[in-house]
């Protein structure tokens, strides 16, 4: 054995299963891992057969010393928090936010995952990152056999404005018309839940129905929402019923990076970064993403946090890289993907 072998990485849903990427070449290597994460999103590293202890770790004012002392503890440590952020996303505060364009393209190339190994030093191997347990899969199978032989999952929105797929209230109503199949949307409470409800009401509008229509939030729901939805839904069951759709849609989130090296088929609209930075190694993925003619400033790795610094679409309503996607392309690759 090499003993233990500690990854450190304090982030959001997505960046705890890109950073878990280094958790499987580390058990080949021979050591025993530990993960170090932030709380709720640690839960979608539980049952990973790659991680041997999983602890929880509350904010610190001084993260970088914390990690010099613990990183004693192990064979190996490995720090990963803001390894992507920092090389291949900019935050506003850096001066690399505000570099050319051109460069920052250059700056920022590469693959978030390779990254994460490169850092790790190890060698290259991909495989699935998110693991459901068997009651959850068997939860989640008996939901899907309610809504139909297949469906498909659409993943409402990232966390940043730029992750917003500002056509889904046409794309979504048009996807269950014309290719006949459910959609279920995916996605956790707060403003997400106002983008389900605003889908719902067009749904109606353009199809005189919302049959076909479903909606699997996690509980964090705002008071005297109406619109009908399963309360017992948890972050792990949601992604575990994403694991199981015919085909899943969404932006880059962890939604999407928990279904990465899954069989299904994937459509992921891309925003701030680019197909090498996010799917280069994905499975039976279609990548969509801006012109560069139409939109020049694609893309800008640049981490999007209000509108000021992001270049909006024509009507105002979301990001210029997104929206460039039409919804023609988004039900075109659909009914490719399902054969209809």
């Amino acid at each position: 054995m090499a003993g233990w072998a500690c990854i450190i990485r304090l982030g959001g849903i997505g960046d705890d299963l890109i950073a878990s990427s280094v958790c499987r070449p580390l058990k080949t290597l021979g050591y025993k891992v530990e993960f170090i994460a932030s709380a709720p999103q640690h839960v979608v590293l539980q049952n990973n057969p790659f991680i041997d202890k999983l602890t929880v770790k509350e904010a610190e004012k001084d993260l970088q010393a914390w990690v010099t002392n613990r990183a004693q503890e192990y064979e190996l440590c490995v720090h990963l928090s803001h390894s992507v952020e920092n090389r291949h996303a900019l935050f506003k505060h850096s001066t690399a936010f505000w570099w050319p364009a051109d460069y920052r393209r250059k700056l920022c190339a590469g693959n978030y995952l390779e990254t994460q190994m490169d850092i790790a030093g190890v060698p290259h191997m991909f495989g699935p990152l998110y693991f459901p347990t068997q009651d959850e899969l068997e939860f989640v199978r008996r939901s899907k056999a309610k809504i139909g032989d297949r469906c498909v999952a659409w993943v409402l929105s990232g966390t940043r404005i730029d992750k917003v797929y500002p056509y889904s209230t046409i794309a979504i109503p048009r996807i269950i018309k014309e290719c006949n199949i459910p959609v279920v949307m995916l996605g956790a409470g707060g403003k997400q839940a106002a983008m389900a409800k605003g889908i719902i009401d067009e749904m109606e509008r353009a199809n005189a129905t919302t049959d076909g229509l479903h909606l699997c939030l996690t509980p964090d729901m705002p008071e005297g929402f109406d619109a009908p939805y399963e309360k017992v839904w948890s972050i792990r069951r949601s992604l575990a019923f994403a694991h199981i759709c015919d085909l899943v849609v969404g932006p880059d989130t962890g939604f999407m990076w928990a279904t990465a090296f899954e069989p299904s088929l994937k459509i992921v609209l891309l925003s701030h970064a680019s197909p090498e930075n996010i799917t280069k190694h994905w499975v039976n993925t279609v990548t969509l993403h801006a012109d560069p003619d139409k939109v020049p400033c694609w893309p800008c790795h640049r981490l999007q946090d209000d509108p000021s610094t992001c270049v909006q679409n024509k009507e105002g309503n979301g990001a210029a890289c997104i929206s460039d996607i039409s919804v023609e392309q988004i039900v075109q690759a659909v009914r490719h993907g399902l054969g209809s």
